[in-house]
């Protein structure tokens, strides 16, 4: 697991070639969206694909399968499976 947090102004538009953040990281993970979000504990559906970066990373970007709640929760840090990742740049 790894501690990250949300970007703020990230783009809302998905990259050209698909049609969500949900279809880029499926497309990108080679995965199936998961059922639940990525965050540790949560047992909410995972319903987009949040912009996150590392808390004590680099400026990497990452997509990684959030529930509304922590895809707007913009303050705070939250633990993701790592796995679930997604490099955006």
């Amino acid at each position: 697991m790894v501690k990250v947090k949300n970007l703020h102004g990230t783009s809302d538009s998905a990259p050209e070639g698909y049609g969500s953040w949900k279809e880029f990281w499926i497309a990108k993970s080679g995965r199936q969206w998961p059922r639940y979000c990525a965050v540790i504990g949560c047992l909410e559906p995972a319903m987009v694909g949040g912009h996150v970066k590392l808390v004590n990373g680099g400026n990497e970007w990452y997509i990684v399968p959030l529930c509304y709640t922590h895809n707007n929760n913009h303050d705070g840090e939250f633990y993701v499976d790592e796995s679930l990742l997604v490099k955006v740049r």
